[in-house]
């Protein structure tokens, strides 16, 4: 019966230390156009600037299946002012997750447009990612 109870925690240590821990890989504005060599399994997010009450939004205009999933849907969260409150017209910032999945080189598009104009789009952003 001692046995067991020492072994137990030494497995359940064992295996947690075998286990990859590491945050998402978080990429802004300043990694537009970058190439980033990732790892199977690692996440990532997007957070991009923006301001919706100017009719802007970031959306997401292409990504590869084969390599990404979405670990979620993109959201939008506005930046606390003094005192923690939230204000009309303050900007904020727009997330997007993704996982990567399987081997291969891919990219990441997003756009920053107004939802009605179908012609045109005021920024891009995109990342090149070699996934291994």
């Amino acid at each position: 019966m001692e046995t067991k109870q020492l072994i137990v925690p030494f497995v359940l240590a064992l295996a947690m230390t075998s286990c990859v821990f590491s945050d998402p890989l978080r990429l802004t504005e300043t990694d537009n156009g970058r190439t980033n060599r990732i790892d199977v399994g690692r996440e990532i997010e997007v957070v991009l600037k923006g301001n919706p009450t100017t009719g802007y939004a970031w959306d997401l205009a292409s990504f590869s299946t084969n390599q990404f999933r979405l670990a979620g849907p993109g959201e939008y969260r506005q930046d606390e002012q003094s005192g923690g409150n939230l204000r009309v017209g303050v900007g904020g910032k727009y997330i997007f997750k993704f996982k990567a999945v399987q081997p291969g080189g891919c990219d990441i598009k997003l756009i920053y447009r107004r939802s009605w104009e179908t012609t045109s789009y005021d920024k891009v952003y995109s990342a090149i990612f070699e996934i291994k």
